[in-house]
């Protein structure tokens, strides 16, 4: 992580530099989780936290973790953190959403350190429900990704 910690720092500086342009006051904050597909037998869990802009279809900067595979056979990913920044497209509080991520790791399930983050979700008002996949979308090398379910919570 520490190798990688100037990457995720500007990221997430960039990420929140583009927040700025929107009033303070129509920033949301949102914290999720929610199991992660299993893969090999060995499932594991994911949380996050978000900043959305106030607009019909926000931008979002998100962090989050997703927990270490360890009893997958050949799968040892170890914690993976990731920066996103994406749009959320709204629909009738129905929403789509696709951004660029980046992961502190480059393993078994997540190679390169450049991910796409899409999703599909609901927004039922202080909370969201969605399901969402983080992969390279076979830019290269291996290209399992990991897929999630995510609860959040708005602030």
């Amino acid at each position: 992580m520490r190798r990688h910690f100037p990457f995720v720092l500007l990221f997430a500086l960039l990420g929140l530099s583009a927040l700025a342009s929107a009033p303070a006051a129509a920033l949301e904050f949102e914290l999720g989780a929610g199991p992660v597909d299993e893969i090999d037998g060995d499932g594991t869990w994911i949380a996050t936290a978000s900043w959305l802009t106030g607009q019909r279809h926000p931008w979002e900067l998100a962090v989050g973790m997703i927990g270490a595979r360890t009893q997958a056979q050949g799968v040892d990913t170890g914690d993976v953190y990731f920066v996103s920044v994406s749009r959320r497209l709204t629909w009738k509080r129905w929403f789509v959403q696709g951004g660029i991520a980046f992961t502190d790791s480059d393993n078994e399930v997540l190679s390169n350190h450049w991910q796409f983050r899409t999703g599909l979700g609901y927004d039922f008002g202080r909370f969201s429900l969605s399901v969402a996949h983080l992969s390279n979308a076979n830019t290269g090398g291996r290209n399992r990704g990991e897929t999630f379910a995510l609860l959040q919570v708005a602030f």
